[in-house]
Order: structure tokens, then C-alpha cells, then sequence
């Protein structure tokens, strides 16, 4: 009995975690693909949980078909939620440049239409300067301000400080989850901008993925845990394609979150910290397979983030801090979100 009321606690937990997803997501107007798929996997587990206590001993019937209800109201969700989540990446790598183009074209026949009509109000004092056609005017507009190149700069020895850490490590860790830490710094460090706020960009984030490494590798429980893995699993040192394309995703819609600072522009930093208040509220424990004290230290770091959102002095700073918060959530989701690196949270677990 005590079994099966641990079992329907975990689907009260799984439910209220969708309503706090659908109602963030309506505030934030946008839906985080890996946050889907990663309660995509709990999902899955939770049915396949239900499924087995339904057919325990000493159950009533009545509770059984009831139970039976829930799965099959669990498999409906998950049949939605990886198409949800084909949307949500889509939407989330952007309008095309296009239709940025379009939508300045827009606004400026908007201004023209509102130009004084008089011949003589329209004719300047001074010979004015030739102006770029329109068009040329409109993608200059909507070039961005920043970009990723293939070759990652480590000004900061931020990454080879994260790859010694590892390799000192990975004759007797397993090095799986830290290297995936690992790359998420390395593709930080291949976007450049001119703007002068992108050293501390690049540079307060990777130095919170060196934390992480580091926690991971030389403080309990991690190091004992992964010491223990290492004779359990095969050894992995790199990434699938799946585990890096979410990422680089997670990296981009963090440097898409800074766009506007990194022109210069001041966005609404009490937003910007509720957005990564928003993140923190949502972050993913997975379900009670997986090891706790582990995402335990990765909500730390997230906490600290935003805690340095809330009281830095300086308003850039709040505003990335803010999505720093943000993008550790998001590649924790990641790691929920694949089915291997869950498997690795779920075996330290055993």
C-alpha cells in the first residue's frame, strides 16, 4: 500500500509540473522544447509506473480501472507533447530574416505615409547625403549584432581550465554528463560581437559551467557517484548529435535573450529577472529514478544566477544574469530531455 500511494504521489507531482508548464508558458509566450521533451520522459515513466501498480496484488478493481484511466490519459499527452515540441523548435530558432526585412518595410511605409504632403515642407535646407536604397537599409536593420563562428576563442582559458579538469578525471569518472557541460562552454565561446558588454557574455556563464564541472568531478556525492558509474557503464567522452544539437539551441536562444543589450539598448531588467524567476520555478527534478543530490547542485548554480540577477548593482549585469539563470535551466532540461544522459542520472540512482 505504501507503494502504491508513493506511485499516486508521483502523478499528483507529474501534474502539478504541467500546470506549472502550461501556465508559464502562456505568461512567457513561448513554449521550451527540451522542458517538452524532458516531460516527454517522465511521462513515459510514469505510465509505464501506473501501468505495472495496476497490476500488483491487492488492489481493488475499482482503483485498477480508475488507474487505467490516468495511463491511458498519459499516453494522449504523450502522443501530443513530441509534436508540441517539433513547433516549439521551430519557433524557437527565430523568424526568418525575411521577414524582418518585411516587417522594416512595413514600419518605415508606415513613416512615409506620414510625412508632411506640402512640396515646400518636403524640401530640405541643406543638400542632404545619398541614402542606401531601402531594401539595403532594411538588412542592415536586421543584421544581428552578434554571430557564432565554427572555432571557439578561449580568451579566458575558460575551456582548456574545464577539458584538464576532465581529462585529470576520466581514468576513474565517468565523464559523460561533464563533458556535456564542457561543450555547452566550448559553443559559448565561438559567438563574437563588438559590443562591448560580450566578454562578460561569454565569460559569467562559463565560468558557472567550470563550477559545474568541477562540482561534478572533485565534490561529493558527484565524484564518488561517478567514480562508481565508471565501472558500471562504458566509458563516453562525446556527445551524440541529438545531445549537442539541443546545446547549441539552449546557447542560441541565450544569446537571442541578449540581443537587445548587445545593441546597446537597455531592456526592462524587472522582466528579464521575472522571466528567470519563471525558468528557476520550472526547473525540472525529473522523477524519483533519477539521482537528486546530483541536479541538486545544478539548481544551486541556477539559484546563485539569479540570486546576482536580484541584487547586482549594475542593470546590464542583472539582464545577464538574468538569462544566465535561464540558459542553466534550459541545458538541465537538455540533459533531462535525452534518453542517455537521463539513463546516466538514473544509474547513479542504482
Amino acid at each position: 500500500m505504501d507503494e502504491l500511494v508513493d506511485r499516486l504521489l508521483l502523478i499528483e507531482t507529474l501534474n502539478s509540473t504541467l500546470i506549472h508548464f502550461i501556465l508559464s508558458s502562456q505568461v512567457e509566450g513561448s513554449v521550451d522544447p527540451d522542458r517538452v521533451d524532458s516531460l516527454t520522459q517522465g511521462l513515459l515513466r510514469a505510465r509505464k509506473w501506473m501501468e505495472d501498480t495496476m497490476s500488483m496484488e491487492g488492489i481493488p478493481k475499482s482503483t485498477a480501472d480508475m488507474m487505467g484511466l490516468i495511463a491511458k490519459r498519459l499516453a494522449q499527452l504523450e502522443s501530443l507533447l513530441p509534436k508540441l515540441s517539433e513547433k516549439a523548435k521551430a519557433a524557437e530558432a527565430g523568424r526568418h530574416p525575411t521577414q524582418e526585412i518585411l516587417s522594416f518595410l512595413d514600419e518605415t511605409t508606415v513613416r512615409q505615409q506620414a510625412m508632411p504632403t506640402n512640396p515646400q515642407a518636403a524640401i530640405p535646407l541643406v543638400e542632404t547625403q545619398p541614402t542606401l536604397p531601402l531594401y539595403e537599409t532594411a538588412v542592415a536593420k536586421a543584421k544581428e549584432v552578434y554571430k557564432r563562428v565554427d572555432i571557439e576563442d578561449d580568451q579566458w582559458g575558460l575551456v582548456s581550465q574545464a577539458q584538464q579538469i576532465i581529462d585529470q578525471y576520466s581514468k576513474r569518472c565517468h565523464v559523460l554528463l561533464p563533458v556535456f557541460w564542457l561543450e555547452a562552454n566550448r559553443e559559448l565561446h565561438r559567438y563574437r560581437s563588438d559590443s562591448p558588454l560580450m566578454e562578460e557574455a561569454i565569460k559569467l556563464p562559463a565560468e558557472y559551467m567550470v563550477k559545474i564541472i568541477k562540482t561534478l568531478l572533485t565534490e561529493a556525492p558527484g565524484a564518488r557517484l561517478l567514480q562508481d558509474l565508471y565501472s558500471k557503464r562504458a566509458h563516453e567522452t562525446t556527445l551524440e548529435a541529438s545531445e549537442t544539437e539541443r546545446l547549441e539551441r539552449a546557447v542560441a536562444k541565450y544569446f537571442s535573450g541578449l540581443d537587445e543589450l548587445l545593441r546597446g539598448q537597455m531592456p526592462n531588467v524587472e522582466d528579464k529577472i521575472s522571466e528567470a524567476q519563471t525558468a528557476f520555478d520550472g526547473f525540472g527534478w525529473g522523477g524519483p529514478e533519477l539521482e537528486k543530490r546530483l541536479i541538486k547542485r545544478i539548481n544551486q548554480r541556477c539559484e546563485e544566477a539569479l540570486q546576482e540577477a536580484t541584487h547586482a548593482t549594475e542593470p546590464a549585469r542583472q539582464v545577464i544574469y538574468a538569462e544566465i539563470t535561464k540558459l542553466l535551466s534550459k541545458l538541465h532540461h537538455a540533459i533531462l530531455a535525452e534518453p542517455r544522459l537521463r539513463e546516466v542520472l538514473s544509474q547513479m540512482k542504482l
